[in-house]
């Protein structure tokens, strides 16, 4: 003979039951409950650690979500700083060019000024965006977006991009012109 198992309480009853012995539920013939094919304790499983699945997804989802603002937060700050004057000095004595990187919403301008406004001009363009509060991603060549390193002072009046926008070189040091 068949068991069947009331979907109320978990009483075990027999095969031909329509009612629960012990609380009086309705056992349903097509429903669950009919003819016990796991055992018990694979049944009770999520009703057994239920409370502490929820809590162990619910403090990970904290720790994401922590995450997620540190982060947007950092990237909204070095976008900031980003935003303001940025320049450096080449060239010889008596021939001394400015070298500036304007960063706008979205772009970076690259430019040479001279002292001569009819020779300043501007180099290069590249799209950027913020990717954390020490990264962007710069679409300098093709298709391919380039992750740079971004590291301010403590002062954040120099900033090291690493590796260098404006040359082949590791890294580029610029001075706040604000």
């Amino acid at each position: 003979m068949t068991e069947k198992v009331c979907p109320n309480c978990g009483e075990k009853l027999p095969g031909d039951s329509s009612f629960c012995m012990k609380c009086g539920t309705k056992i349903e013939e097509d429903g669950p409950g009919i003819e016990q094919e796991q055992p018990a304790q694979a049944l009770g499983f999520w009703q057994k650690n239920k409370k502490k699945i929820i809590i162990a997804a619910a403090a990970v989802a904290a720790v994401v979500l922590v995450f997620v603002i540190v982060n947007a937060v950092q990237a909204s700050n070095l976008k900031k700083e980003l935003e303001r004057g940025w320049c450096k000095v080449e060239g010889e004595e008596g021939a001394y060019i400015l070298c500036v990187l304007d960063f706008s919403e979205d772009e970076i301008e690259y430019r040479l000024e001279t002292g001569y406004a009819w020779m300043d001009t501007t180099v290069a363009t590249y799209d950027y965006k913020v990717i954390s509060g020490n990264k962007i991603k710069v679409l300098r060549y093709g298709d391919d977006w380039e992750t740079i390193r971004v590291e301010l002072s403590d002062d954040k009046k120099a900033m090291i991009v690493s590796p260098a926008l404006t040359s082949t070189d590791n890294e580029e040091i610029w001075v706040n012109i604000d």
